[in-house]
């Protein structure tokens, strides 16, 4: 099935969350969901990664499947968050410190913007496992990719509760390549706190933040070195570097 991936815009100033909790658990009952926070030079975006079906494309879907519902929830229940296709979203070649990451116990907290901002550049990837009949039914995963720059990733994943494992870090590898990211490998449960972040609308969305072009964002006809989050190729090295 393919991967299909969309840059989340604006915030919703007046969520309706008892539909979205109930659109968000319903999806859930048939897909992962996976949530992408990228930094570059201070700025924040979020990306939002689903399966389609074999007739979807960015723009629609011969057919009503589950991804194209998920669009249809947002809309209905965040107004004035925009889901945009996005054909990828390259990683940049100094994000070299990688930590594959699941939440250590019931205290984990959310890996969220005030997580990311302790780096100017990070990627973090997050995915959620469909609902399962258990008492505890949804488990989690996180990849994090972060510049030279910035504390070393692992203390701070475990400063916030999560646990990681090199050897997870290495069979996983290929996933921090990925120019369209799929769903991270999962293999904790998930805590109340974490459980209760995902129902937030705000999980999404991230939390109300100025306009794109007042914070500063450009779209297109820009140096993709100069870019606030590159949705191109790959960034080369400086000099220097390898």
């Amino acid at each position: 099935m393919p991967q299909l991936l969309w840059r989340i815009e604006g915030g919703s100033t007046a969520p309706d969350v008892g539909r979205w909790r109930e659109g968000l658990t319903l999806h859930l009952l048939f897909q992962p969901l996976t949530l992408i926070l990228a930094r570059r030079e201070g700025l924040s975006r979020r990306y939002l990664a689903l399966e389609g079906c074999p007739s979807c494309r960015p723009d629609g879907c011969d057919c009503v499947c589950h991804r194209v519902l998920f669009e249809q929830l947002v809309r209905a229940t965040l107004p004035g968050v925009t889901l945009i296709p996005t054909p990828r979203l390259v990683p940049r070649a100094t994000e070299r410190r990688r930590v594959a990451a699941v939440p250590g116990g019931a205290s984990a907290r959310p890996l969220d913007e005030a997580f990311v901002a302790q780096w100017p550049e990070a990627r973090l990837i997050i995915t959620w496992s469909r609902l399962q009949a258990k008492p505890q039914p949804i488990r989690v995963g996180a990849l994090l990719a972060v510049g030279p720059e910035g504390p070393e990733p692992r203390q701070a994943l475990r400063a916030s509760g999560w646990s990681m494992s090199r050897v997870a870090t290495l069979l996983h590898r290929a996933a921090f390549e990925r120019a369209v990211p799929g769903a991270v490998p999962v293999g904790s449960q998930a805590g109340e706190a974490l459980l209760h972040a995902l129902r937030d609308p705000h999980s999404l969305t991230g939390a109300p933040q100025r306009g794109t072009a007042e914070a500063g964002i450009a779209e297109g006809g820009v140096d993709v070195e100069r870019m606030p989050l590159a949705e191109g190729a790959l960034v080369a090295p400086r000099s220097g570097e390898t």
